[in-house]
């Protein structure tokens, strides 16, 4: 069975990887890869960790992301992509095409997939994250899946209420884990030596996206900066924005606030390695990213999750949220620092995902069978 699997960020990546090293080592499929979106943008070091990880793009699809990054620019680079994935499906002729999540890119090569009738394979679908333009995304991907591989039950569940045949929903739990679990972590001196700071007592790892339903995504992230502040003794690593709107105001600002802080990095990307190594080494994770809910907890890890980016997204009981003001984000940090994480369980599983995936693939008596959908009334 052939296999097209189509990454665009660090972040599917890092949740995908686990898989297609399965896919690729199985005799049972073919795997090909369509790289396209953030990996190739100028300055981008992901395409390098998908060679590193072993893997090779098979297809180069160029969305022309640059310096603009208003919704018109990002509108463009999806008829774009959707154009170009549309010659790549042509061309590969994939028994079912896998995608992850709910980015802009990824809902481009959905519409392509089906007027070229081939069969989705949705993972992460049936998250909410209602701060973020994402959840629209994420639940028209799944709408144009034909099979499911959920993180958690709720998402699960979820994915069934919006009409899908509750046997082509599975909870397999987040592949994110699979991958912490397969990774020899850096250990501490070399791991702060290749991000280029000194530790410190505490340590922070940042990572801030623009909250894509808001009109102030800016002003949140310089919130958070005004309230680190108050931690002048932290030491403090940043990575990089996706690439939404907004993005590239909110790199720069974290950039020149490294510069007049000692102790600070920032990194456009630490790759999986580097990234996991650092929830391993460091105090507490800061900013709205999703790893903070859905990777932290299984490193028994304070997050504080600022604004509602995140919003209904299952919590570990290590995550703190806080409004986006800084004296809110400063008890928050305060409070992470001083909480017992021992016990912590992490709702989006304990690893194993990926087999549960290729069972599942491997199964499918005919992906064509998954093209003609059933909506369920329930």
């Amino acid at each position: 069975m052939k296999v097209l699997a189509v990454t665009g960020t660090r972040a599917d990546w890092g949740l995908l990887v686990t898989v297609l090293d399965a896919l690729r080592d199985d005799y049972r499929f073919t795997l090909e890869i369509a790289v396209t979106g953030q990996h190739l943008m100028a300055g981008s070091p992901s395409l390098h960790a998908i060679v590193s990880d072993g893997h090779r793009a098979d297809y180069l699809v160029d969305m022309q992301l640059g310096d603009d990054d208003s919704p018109a620019a990002l509108a463009r680079a999806m008829g774009l992509a959707t154009a170009e994935l549309g010659a790549v499906l042509a061309k590969s002729q994939p028994d079912f095409i896998l995608l992850l999540g709910d980015r802009y890119e990824i809902l481009a090569t959905a519409l392509a997939a089906v007027v070229a009738r081939v069969p989705i394979v949705h993972m992460f679908g049936g998250d909410v994250t209602e701060g973020a333009i994402d959840d629209s995304i994420r639940h028209a991907i799944t709408k144009l899946s034909g099979l499911h591989f959920a993180s958690n039950a709720e998402s699960a569940t979820r994915i069934v209420q919006m009409g899908e045949d509750p046997n082509l929903v599975h909870n397999v739990g987040s592949t994110g884990i699979d991958r912490i679990l397969e990774l020899e972590l850096i250990g501490r001196e070399d791991f702060f030596a290749s991000v280029g700071v000194a530790p410190q007592v505490k340590n922070f790892v940042i990572t801030f996206h623009p909250a894509t339903l808001s009109d102030n995504s800016t002003a949140q992230a310089q919130a958070m900066l005004d309230a680190l502040d108050a931690f002048p003794d932290a030491g403090l690593i940043f990575t990089g924005s996706n690439a939404d709107p907004g993005a590239r105001e909110i790199d720069a600002l974290i950039e020149e606030f490294v510069l007049g802080r000692e102790g600070a990095v920032f990194h456009a990307s630490l790759g999986s390695l580097r990234y996991f190594s650092a929830l391993t080494h460091c105090d507490l994770v800061l900013g709205n990213s999703s790893s903070g809910l859905t990777e932290a907890p299984s490193f028994r890890l304070p997050t504080v999750n600022i604004g509602d980016r995140q919003a209904r997204r299952p919590r570990a009981a290590s995550v703190i949220d806080c409004v986006p003001e800084p004296k809110n984000i400063i008890a928050a940090i305060r409070s992470g620092l001083g909480l017992n994480c021992d016990d912590v369980t992490n709702p989006f599983g304990c690893g194993h995902a990926t087999p549960q995936i290729i069972d599942v693939l491997a199964r499918i008596p005919s992906a064509r069978t998954l093209v003609q959908k059933r909506f369920l009334d329930r």
